[in-house]
This record gives structure tokens, C-alpha cells and sequence, in this order.
């Protein structure tokens, strides 16, 4: 049998910036529909690590786990309201064109309830008030993390349709970079840790740069941080490096 890894069963996205012509420069519509695609990927690596190791969790693994899939939830929740508390809105302000952001916000919503339920549940069985089933995890998940999955591909085209609006965007990347780390609340020992233990190092060759921290912080998160909650990452599906890792499965 062969190494299961996190790139199935939901799809991981190809990046504009590796779909286009090598020869060409991206513009900062690219750079940012591409900055995007990797942060979704990121959610979608952990949710593939849930999806699959969750039948399979043994019960002195079941706490960290859990933490895991809270951390997820989490990491999933703080995006999309960074999107519409923050993002969302200076797209309309600067474009001038009110709702241009509208079907991405609604996109939110069909998902939420799926959400909710997965977060309650892991919430209760962290606090004992539920026994554990991984079965039950993956059909919670069956439930909304298709819809989630196509909103996450889905949104990449409309970060580089953005580019329609020409000079009444120009610079919105980096305004939206800047805004969205003045209001920055992630934990540095779970909620950033948690992207490096999400993000493949090697995806697409290699060719990114991601998450975009100075040589130095990354270097602390791998060696210092990471150990903080070492159990938490042995269900991530990449190794302190930031490789693929296959993950611990059962043989058949």
C-alpha cells in the first residue's frame, strides 16, 4: 500500500502565478489571487489531515487531535472574518463599485452552520460532554467542506478578475496586508504555528514564498514554537521542515 498524504480527497489549488506563462511578470493582482490560493491551501491541508485521520485516532490521541481541528476551525474563521470585516470592504471602497464583493460574502454563509456544528462538536468531546467517533467527525464534515472547498477555489478567480478595475485598485494589496495586520489576533504558539505545519514548502516547485515572514521568525517557529504543542502537529501533514509527510494510517 502506498503513503497516503494531505493532497486528496479535497483538491488543493494551482496558484495563478504558477498557471501563468513563465516568461510573464505578475502583477499584484496575481501576487495577490496567488497569496490567497496558498492561505486556502493551508485550510485545506488540515482539513484533508482531519478528514483522514480521524477514523483512526486512538484514544490517548484524541486530545491533541481535537486541539488540532480546533486550531483549524479556528484558523478557518478568523480568515473569512478578516475577508468581510476588512478586505471585503476596501475592495468596494476602492473600486467604487458597491457589492462587487457581495456573492464572495454570501458564499460565506452556506458553510457557517457546518461550521458551527463541526467546532460544537469538537468542543464537547475536548470537554468530556461527548464521546468521541471519528466516523461522526467525517459525516459532520461531508456535510459542508465540499461547499467550503469549491468557495475557497472559487475566490480565486475573483481576486484576479480584481484587475478589471485597473488603476482604481492599484496598490489595494498591500493596503489589505497592512490593514489586516494592524488587526492581526492570531496566538504565535498555535494560530502561526499552525500555518507553518499547514504550508508544503515544495508545492509548485518550490516557487513560494509563503507564509511571508523574515528568515529568522520562520526559523523560530520550526525550532522554538513548534514544541509549545509538538503533539498538536503530529496530526499536521507537514513535518517541522514544512515537507509532506505521509500520515500515520493503518495498512489495509
Amino acid at each position: 500500500m502506498s503513503n497516503t498524504y494531505c493532497d486528496h480527497p479535497f483538491q488543493l489549488i494551482a496558484t495563478p502565478t504558477y498557471l501563468q506563462c513563465k516568461d510573464d511578470q505578475p502583477d499584484e493582482f496575481i501576487n495577490g489571487a496567488t497569496h490567497m490560493a496558498l492561505a486556502h491551501n493551508i485550510m485545506i491541508r488540515a482539513l484533508n489531515a482531519i478528514y483522514l485521520q480521524a477514523p483512526h485516532i486512538l484514544p490517548a490521541e484524541q486530545p491533541a487531535f481535537l486541539h488540532f481541528a480546533e486550531v483549524w476551525h479556528r484558523s478557518v474563521e478568523h480568515h473569512h472574518k478578516t475577508e468581510e470585516d476588512i478586505f471585503f470592504p476596501i475592495i468596494e471602497e476602492m473600486s467604487g463599485q458597491k457589492g462587487i464583493m457581495e456573492v464572495n460574502a454570501q458564499q460565506h454563509d452556506a458553510f457557517q452552520s457546518g461550521l458551527e456544528r463541526f467546532i460544537t462538536y469538537v468542543r464537547q468531546c475536548l470537554a468530556k460532554e461527548a464521546e468521541f467517533d471519528g466516523k461522526y467527525l467525517v459525516r459532520i464534515l461531508d456535510g459542508f467542506a465540499p461547499v467550503l472547498c469549491e468557495h475557497l477555489a472559487d475566490e480565486i478567480a475573483t481576486f484576479v478578475d480584481l484587475r478589471n478595475h485597473g488603476e482604481k485598485l492599484k496598490g489595494y494589496h498591500v493596503r489589505l496586508v497592512a490593514e489586516a495586520q494592524k488587526a492581526q489576533q492570531l496566538g504565535l504558539l498555535d494560530d502561526v504555528v499552525f500555518l507553518m505545519a499547514n504550508h508544503d514548502v515544495d508545492f509548485e516547485d518550490g516557487i513560494h514564498n509563503f507564509p511571508p515572514v523574515p528568515a529568522v521568525i520562520a526559523w523560530g517557529l520550526r525550532n522554538v514554537a513548534w514544541w509549545a504543542h509538538y503533539d498538536w502537529w503530529a496530526f499536521a501533514p507537514c513535518d517541522r521542515s514544512g515537507k509532506m509527510r505521509p500520515l500515520h494510517l493503518p495498512r489495509e
